[in-house]
């Protein structure tokens, strides 16, 4: 009788220490970006790590031109390593939205400052941008910026 609750017990315990090494296994495994060939994984997206891009928070947006346009916009950095880009740094990039009312329109960087960055007098208005939308900015294929963006 001993010897038979003694084998139920550590069969029990063994079980609970199998399940509980999966449990960590799988919380490891979900936390961990996987890699494959080189890059990394991130939610549903491949994500190249060599790919560079900045992100940032509307602060103001600039003033409308005659036409009514607004071209210009005041960013923050935000973000894990994220400073403020140097002058044109950012020019020909892709300039993203992923927060706001332009959530997931495209357009491309003429010229920045620290702060700042304009648009291509081709891309559409700005009108729309509030304080607080959430920008990505990406560098596609460092051989292929326009130098006349």
């Amino acid at each position: 009788m001993k010897k038979t609750m003694l084998l139920k017990w550590m069969a029990a315990t063994a079980q609970a220490s199998l399940l509980a090494g999966a449990l960590l296994l799988a919380l490891h495994a979900a936390a961990d970006p996987g890699r494959r060939d080189g890059v990394q994984v991130a939610g549903h997206d491949a994500v190249d790590p060599a790919l560079r891009r900045f992100t940032g928070k509307v602060t103001a947006l600039g003033p409308a031109n005659k036409a009514g346009r607004v071209a210009t916009l005041r960013f923050d950095p935000i973000g894990p390593g994220m400073v403020a880009p140097r002058r044109n740094e950012l020019r020909g990039w892709r300039l993203t939205f992923i927060r706001g009312k332009l959530f997931g329109r495209s357009l491309w960087i003429k010229g920045n400052t620290p702060n700042e960055l304009t648009v291509r007098d081709t891309d559409p208005s700005l009108a729309g941008v509030v304080e607080g939308d959430i920008l990505m900015i990406e560098l596609l294929d460092p051989k292929k910026v326009d130098p006349n963006a």
